[in-house]
C-alpha cells in the first residue's frame, strides 16, 4: 500500500467541497440579483402607480 493511495481521497473530496462551496456562492448571488430584480421593477410599478395617482387626481387650473 502506497501513501499516494491514501491521499488521493481526501483529494477528491476536497476538491468536490471547493465546488460545492463555489455553487453555493454562485446561487447565493444569483438569489440576491433576482431578490434585486424583484425590488426593483416594484419600486417602479409604486411610482408608476403614484405618477397614475398624482395625474388623475391633479387639480385643474381655472381659467386655463
Amino acid at each position: 500500500m502506497s501513501v499516494g493511495v491514501y491521499s488521493r481521497p481526501s483529494e477528491v473530496s476536497y476538491v468536490n467541497e471547493r465546488r460545492g462551496r463555489a455553487v453555493k456562492k454562485l446561487l447565493l448571488v444569483a438569489l440576491a440579483a433576482i431578490g434585486g430584480l424583484l425590488v426593483y421593477r416594484q419600486i417602479q410599478a409604486d411610482r408608476a402607480e403614484q405618477d397614475l395617482w398624482t395625474e388623475a387626481t391633479d387639480s385643474v387650473p381655472t381659467g386655463s
